[in-house]
């Protein structure tokens, strides 16, 4: 897969997102990097999980509609 499909496909889900749902993220991602630089293993851990979560839940927060058409950009881009 080149840069260009891996770029269609980021973008359809980042057009997807709310404001909220982006800015949790990225808080959630400067937790993990803060944990990775200055927690130990379990605490790294517990950082990575509360990112999986926070993307979870942003994804939950698209609608059925959106990633089917999501989906549909995957399978032309992988196709």
């Amino acid at each position: 897969m080149t840069k260009k499909e891996h770029a269609r496909i980021l973008n359809a889900y980042l057009s997807r997102l709310t404001n909220k749902d982006l800015e949790a993220i990225l808080k959630a991602d400067n937790d993990c990097w803060h944990a990775q630089l200055n927690y130990g293993n379990s605490g790294q851990l517990q950082a990575q999980s509360r990112f999986y979560e926070v993307v979870s839940q942003a994804v939950d927060n698209i609608t059925d509609y959106d990633l089917t058409l999501i989906e549909q950009i995957t399978e032309k881009v992988t196709a």
